[in-house]
């Protein structure tokens, strides 16, 4: 076991120098490396909206014909997080304008910025939106329903805007997807009121016309069966009416309804510490990994010199074997010459 210690005592010069050595460079090597920042925001849906007061046998009239005029659908934020990676909003992010790093004061589209190359835009933007995917990264904690969007680049300030712009995007999308359906909704209402009011004064007008006719119902079980079934449907007409009215103004509110769907918790800012290289990890790992090259080294060495002395059959063979390879590869090198 001692005689293990040997070789490292004799060679304690390359054991400790090389590992030093290689680690000085590697830290001074890393300082040229650029710096990677990443920026965080979070974020969770906010409420999707109250319930509507149009009845259920309404609201599946309105599904056949493929508007929805229920409440307004709760958002999961699995939904929100899938959004953010869509090939749409990243487009939106590349075409939208950033303070350009280079030039202070001055703004360009991130497309730009990120200096993507191509023969036509679609291809730069193409290619713009694979960078992308590579450096976006979204996370949604199931337990709080928070959403986490990560976005590495430098500089730091650039990253932040980047992250910030997407949660823009986003909220953007969701607040014309929901006008486009309150659009459908009001479109929908308005017919239906319409045709109720229609139907409501038609209704009105036999009621009508029959007590003008009918002074004394009261006297007569079957006249005033009459009127009761005239009254009944006036009164459905009415409901109904008043129904769908109160839908149309909600619809005509949620069409040009701008409140936000998302509510941040953390907006992204310029985060201080790079995120990579890992400078540190990194020269650890070099002076680790050249510390046990020299150890391999060194017993490498020590059992060479012992076998040469001892003239082990082992050692013999390996040398054979290692001449007759080294024969082999010039042979095959000097016929790959050959023309």
């Amino acid at each position: 076991m001692l005689s293990a210690l040997v070789p490292v005592i004799r060679s304690w010069r390359l054991i400790v120098g090389l590992p030093f050595s290689v680690g000085v460079l590697t830290a001074v090597l890393i300082l040229f490396v650029p710096p990677t920042y990443t920026a965080s925001t979070t974020f969770v849906p906010a409420a999707g909206g109250t319930a509507s007061s149009v009845p259920t046998g309404l609201a599946g009239l309105a599904s056949q014909f493929g508007v929805n005029i229920g409440g307004t659908p709760s958002l999961s934020p699995d939904f929100f997080a899938e959004v953010l990676t869509s090939r749409e909003l990243l487009r939106g992010t590349l075409l939208s304008q950033f303070d350009d790093p280079a030039p202070p004061a001055s703004k360009r589209p991130l497309l730009d910025i990120l200096a993507v190359r191509g023969t036509t835009q679609e291809e730069r933007i193409s290619e713009g939106i694979r960078r992308l995917e590579r450096v976006v990264s979204q996370r949604v904690d199931r337990r709080t329903g928070i959403v986490t969007l990560a976005v590495k680049g430098r500089p730091a300030t650039l990253a932040a805007a980047v992250a910030n712009r997407m949660v823009d995007l986003l909220n953007q999308f969701n607040l014309e997807r929901l006008r486009s359906q309150s659009r459908e909704r009001r479109r929908f209402a308005e017919e239906r009121k319409n045709e109720a009011e229609r139907e409501l004064a038609e209704a009105e007008n036999q009621h009508l016309r029959f007590l003008q006719a009918n002074r004394r119902y009261a006297d007569s079980p079957l006249l005033s069966f009459e009127e009761n079934r005239l009254g009944r449907r006036v009164q459905l007409r009415q409901e109904v009416f008043q129904t769908l009215t109160r839908e149309y103004e909600e619809a005509r509110i949620a069409e040009v309804r701008d409140t936000p769907l998302l509510t941040i918790i953390d907006p992204a800012v310029p985060p201080d510490r790079r995120s990579f290289p890992p400078r540190k990890l990194v020269v650890f790992l070099a002076m680790v990994a050249s510390a046990m090259t020299a150890l391999a080294l060194v017993y490498l060495v020590e059992y060479r010199s012992a076998a040469q002395h001892a003239d082990a059959p082992q050692y013999r063979r390996l040398v054979q074997a290692w001449t007759d390879a080294k024969t082999e590869i010039r042979t095959t090198l000097r016929i790959g010459k050959r023309p």
